[in-house]
């Protein structure tokens, strides 16, 4: 009966698994084809900056037709709000229309100018409202006339109020409308007790209020209309960048293109999916996100997603290069058996026939019969492979026969590679599911052959 020897834990140097790592971090850079990322961004997000502007000239054209219902002073102020509203919409359209994402630095830019147009426009509101006031303060004492204007007033304030309920005033100004809708509610009281020639100042000022209100909601749309349409382009862009980085090309001649969702063991996948949910949260009307959240989205989370690429990229290249010092260490370990204690190779290759998994090589002694299995597992995280000797002695071999090997090993592949070596004794048996590894490696791979082939079939 053959006399079991044990299995034999070897650990790599951490230092030098780690520098031949970092350069193989350095064979590849991220696909960054910026033509095609704006061209294919402009493509996607076309229809969504159509449809959001198209809501934005509705309202605008409604806005208008009601204008016209507003007595000669309101109107003519807010026909003139009214044109420099469409007229920054038009500006704001011309802007979405430009190919390319957004940075937060140019939207931050963007957002100011808008700001700096209404702005502008609250004044010269305000200019003419002390304007119209000149004039109305003249007719305070003709009780008939104060009553008449007032009646204006609170006809012209049922009208802003309506187009103020058109905009979504809730979430950008909460709880704004409801004390105007009161304070009209009272005029109309005031209007019906025929005392409204002494709600005079308070209809013109509920009116006034009412104009500054719908402006503002305009401004705050229009801004949430921006940071949406650039948090769109920025997470489309990275979208397009996950896909041009599903395979990377190696600065190597001839090297294969690691398959990126593949070696980085979904991880990329993962990431794509996040990306989606989030555009998603960013397309949804009926629960829209804030401005201030789509703003974060541009400045924080599709940076981060960009960078978290970059590391999946980067992770995916050296496990497929980790993968090959495994093949090359266990190739060090057989040459050293071979060299020094006459094993030849017998069986070799990656268990499952999965190039991420463990590496096995299975060596025999002709002359005894004696078998060792290299297991080369990779590590956890970064952290550099265990290897393991399954030994199979098939005679009584010395303990100080083992340690021999165990030293010519090591010496080998420091040699060879740079790589130091220590050992230690791990189990007085070895695993003997390890021994098969034809069973491991070939049978494993006839399967995946055979199930190649029927779908060529199939196709």
């Amino acid at each position: 009966m053959a006399f079991v020897s044990g299995r034999k834990r070897i650990y790599v140097d951490e230092g030098e698994w780690n520098r031949l790592r970092r350069d193989a971090g350095k064979l590849a850079e991220m696909r960054r084809d910026v033509p095609r990322l704006i061209e294919r961004v402009r493509e996607q997000t076309q229809r969504d900056i159509d449809r959001s502007m198209d809501e934005v000239r509705t309202r605008q054209n409604a806005f208008e037709q009601a204008v016209s219902g507003l007595s000669e002073n309101t109107r003519r102020i807010e026909q003139e709000t009214a044109r420099r509203l469409r007229a920054t919409a038009d500006t704001l359209r011309a802007e979405l229309d430009r190919q390319g994402v957004k940075t937060e630095k140019v939207l931050s830019a963007q957002r100011r100018e808008l700001r700096a147009a209404i702005d502008a426009e609250r004044g010269d509101r305000v200019r003419r409202m002390a304007e119209l006031d000149g004039r109305i303060t003249a007719l305070r004492a003709d009780q008939d006339r104060a009553a008449e204007l007032a009646r204006a007033f609170v006809a012209d304030a049922e009208i802003l109020c309506e187009q103020v309920r058109a905009l979504p005033h809730e979430r950008y100004l909460p709880g704004r409308l409801g004390p105007l809708e009161a304070r009209l509610a009272t005029a109309r009281g005031n209007d019906s007790a025929g005392i409204g020639a002494y709600g005079l100042s308070g209809a013109q000022e509920l009116c006034q209020s009412l104009g500054e209100l719908r402006m503002e909601l305009e401004q705050l749309d229009q801004e949430w209309r921006t940071c949406r349409a650039a948090a769109e382009r920025e997470l489309l862009g990275v979208r397009e960048l996950i896909a041009q980085n599903t395979t990377v090309e190696l600065n190597l001649p001839d090297a294969e293109a690691p398959d990126v969702d593949h070696w980085s063991r979904g991880a990329l996948s993962r990431l794509a999916g996040e990306v989606d949910a989030l555009l998603a949260q960013v397309r949804a009307d009926d629960q829209a996100m804030t401005t201030e959240a789509l703003m974060r989205v541009v400045s924080t989370a599709a940076p981060d997603f960009e960078q978290r690429l970059e590391s999946v990229v980067s992770q995916a290249v050296t496990a497929m290069h980790a993968s090959q010092l495994r093949t090359n260490l266990a190739e060090l370990i057989a040459d050293a058996l071979d060299e020094h204690h006459h094993y030849e190779v017998a069986e070799a290759g990656f268990s499952g026939e999965d190039q991420r998994a463990a590496f096995l090589a299975k060596t025999v002694h002709h002359a005894s019969g004696s078998e060792i299995v290299i297991e080369v597992e990779p590590g956890p995280a970064d952290a550099p492979p265990t290897v393991r000797l399954h030994n199979f002695d098939a005679d009584n071999a010395a303990e100080s026969e083992r340690a021999a090997r165990t030293r010519s090993i090591r010496d080998s592949v420091l040699a060879e590679s740079g790589i130091e070596l220590s050992a230690e004794e791990d189990a007085a048996r070895p695993d003997e599911t390890k021994r098969d590894v034809r069973a491991l490696v070939t049978e494993t791979r006839t399967r995946t052959a055979r199930a190649s082939a029927d779908r060529t079939t199939e196709s």
